[in-house]
């Protein structure tokens, strides 16, 4: 029998309506994981259609990773279904433009809600369920904004670097007991995060951008989805604390951006 890469595996994965985590979901569903998929937003019905004829099981619970009371139902809800989980892929992640001096309180507040504190939340409730299971494979969606600095980045690139240093302190929290923790760090993809770029006034940024990478494009959502497989299944069965960088060669250039 031809088994998938995460044949039977049951798989939450958060910010699943659009983007890198609606391609994972369908990138999970195709190697036979069950999917929990969690957004305050609810999945456009083909994509979501897409997913519930390839996984083997699919559910969708609507919740704000922001809000503990919505992370700990949502959590129990997949759990209770599902009877177990077995993958955890922190998707849910919303940007931000602004430099010290021009980021609002409410700025700051609302991206490191969302971007590190819903992280932690899902991650700390998927969690005590993983220990109990003793197994487990927790990826975070981090950036290559949280490893280099970017000019109008502040609040962003501050909560991406703290989803890698939470990503360590959990795999060096949980290594020993069957859980490993990893994130991945993406250059610019095409997402609904971008897609303000296709406006016709800002073309020429859109290209300075796209220049950045080495491969002279942005990514494609699947091609995060594919890094984010291997972290997920047992192929990665010794790698947990690392941040794994997929930017079409962004950081290896060495490419200075003046926003």
């Amino acid at each position: 029998m031809n088994m998938g890469r995460l044949e039977n595996k049951i798989a939450l994965i958060t910010g699943v309506a659009s983007g890198i985590g609606s391609a994972t979901a369908q990138r999970f569903a195709e190697e036979g994981a069950l999917i929990a998929g969690l957004d305050l937003n609810k999945p456009s019905k083909p994509a979501w259609k897409k997913i519930r004829a390839t996984a083997k099981g699919c559910s969708f619970y609507t919740a704000d990773v922001s809000n503990e009371k919505d992370v700990k139902s949502a959590v129990a809800a997949a759990k209770k279904k599902f009877g177990r989980i077995d993958v955890l892929v922190n998707c849910a992640g919303v940007p931000s433009v602004g430099t010290a001096e021009d980021t609002t309180m409410e700025e700051w507040d609302r991206i490191m809600n969302i971007n590190l504190k819903g992280s932690f939340l899902v991650a700390k409730y998927v969690a005590r369920i993983m220990l109990k299971q003793q197994s487990g494979s927790i990826v975070h969606i981090a950036s290559i904004e949280g490893l280099e600095g970017f000019s109008g980045q502040v609040v962003y690139g501050v909560s991406k670097a703290g989803v890698i240093q939470m990503t360590r302190a959990m795999a060096a929290d949980y290594a020993t007991q069957g859980i490993r923790v990893n994130c991945v760090c993406p250059g610019v993809i095409d997402t609904p995060f971008s897609a303000s770029l296709n406006d016709e006034s800002l073309k020429d940024l859109k290209k300075r951008i796209e220049s950045a990478h080495l491969m002279q494009r942005f990514g494609k959502p699947v091609e995060i989805a594919n890094g984010i497989l291997f972290l997920a299944s047992d192929e990665a069965s010794f790698v947990t604390g690392q941040a794994l960088v997929i930017d079409g060669g962004w950081t290896a250039g060495n490419t200075i951006l003046n926003m």
